[in-house]
């Protein structure tokens, strides 16, 4: 019998879930259409991309996403140390929006919360400030909703909450849309490092960290923005043919690209102590560890080789340490080698590596 997965044993089934949208979920939203002759196309939804895509002409297309911040909101509650998990929901919003090539303009706040606490509350709005800040992005509105019956008695703690965003971006003129469909075997993916977790695997970091309070600092660390960065590419006339947000699914994110490819990454960003802290801590197999986690890798960009030099020197320039990490190869299928970690992956899992791409 094989063992089970560690990210499902803390009550994350990642496989489970996206088995479910594929096959209760999407028939029905499928289904949906426009009622309106001034939408010409939306795009994005049916494919997993990191944003859907809406035209309304004479305008430009239009980036839509929306995420939250997950579980990592419990220990932010347990420290008492809500900032950062503001500046997460702006960064995993907006860095999903900068993967179609549109540039983030604004974001909606959503947060639930079982009261109302006005130090938290300010702290929380203290975080949206400073990663719309550094996203150049407007927070125009958004919700609060006391639904103290829904969620967890928080007796001897402060607030229940959960918090989401909603984030809207453009294309700008003369951009064309980026899905990675131009995407090339020979081409070069170069990666940008993490913070540490970001938002992404905090049920099992929490699980094989019994005591998590050794570890507040790193596992609070918020969640890098990368929107100057990518703007910077933009700016030194780098045309990427693939932006990837590595949150959520760890490196296995850059198969969201459209082209029917597959990746090496041999020479990725050091990955913080933390994950070595978590592998050692939970008994964690790499393969569950870079299924979950980014692994030091916020996002990934892919460049032809021609545009290597230029791209190093526009993200240099914009404060990024950027790592050369590997190459696009012809196998299809879109496959993921990790070769240092001797891993080999595809759609949700890496396995034991026994072939190359």
């Amino acid at each position: 019998m094989a063992p089970m997965d560690p990210y499902a044993s803390a009550g994350v089934d990642e496989e489970r879930e996206q088995e479910v949208f594929a096959k209760a979920m999407r028939p029905w939203l499928s289904k949906t259409a426009v009622r309106s002759s001034l939408v010409t196309s939306i795009t994005g939804l049916a494919s997993g991309y990191f944003a859907t895509l809406m035209h309304i002409p004479p305008g430009p297309p239009i980036a839509l996403t929306t995420d939250g911040v997950g579980t990592k909101i419990l220990l932010a509650r347990e420290a008492n140390r809500w900032e950062p998990v503001g500046i997460d929901v702006v960064a995993n919003n907006v860095n999903d929006v900068i993967c179609t090539g549109a540039v983030p303009l604004a974001l909606l706040d959503y947060i639930a919360t079982d009261r109302i606490d006005a130090a938290v509350l300010e702290d929380v709005a203290r975080g949206l400030y400073r990663g719309a800040d550094e996203a150049g992005i407007a927070i125009p509105g958004g919700e609060i909703a006391q639904i103290g019956a829904m969620l967890a008695s928080s007796a001897g703690g402060g607030p229940m909450m959960d918090l989401v965003g909603t984030a809207v971006g453009a294309i700008p003129a003369g951009r064309d849309p980026v899905d990675g469909s131009r995407v090339e075997p020979g081409d070069t993916v170069l990666a940008l490092p993490s913070s540490g977790l970001h938002s992404n695997g905090f049920s099992l970091a929490r699980r094989a960290l019994s005591d998590c309070t050794d570890f507040l600092d790193a596992l609070l660390a918020p969640t890098r923005v990368y929107v100057r960065a990518i703007e910077a590419l933009w700016e030194a006339g780098v045309v990427p043919r693939g932006l990837a947000h590595i949150s959520g699914g760890g490196l296995l994110n850059v198969t969201r690209l459209a082209a029917d490819v597959s990746y090496v990454l041999d020479a990725l960003p050091a990955a913080p102590e933390i994950f070595g802290q978590i592998a050692a801590a939970g008994d964690v197999p790499a393969a569950t560890m870079y299924a979950t986690f980014n692994m030091g890798t916020g996002f990934c960009v892919v460049v032809a080789p021609s545009e290597v030099a230029a791209a190093l020197d526009a993200l240099r320039g914009a404060g990024e340490e950027p790592v050369v990490a590997g190459s696009v190869t012809d196998r299809p299928g879109k496959y993921v080698s990790l070769p240092a970690a001797g891993l080999l992956g595809r759609g949700d899992v890496f396995e034991v590596a026994r072939d190359t791409v």
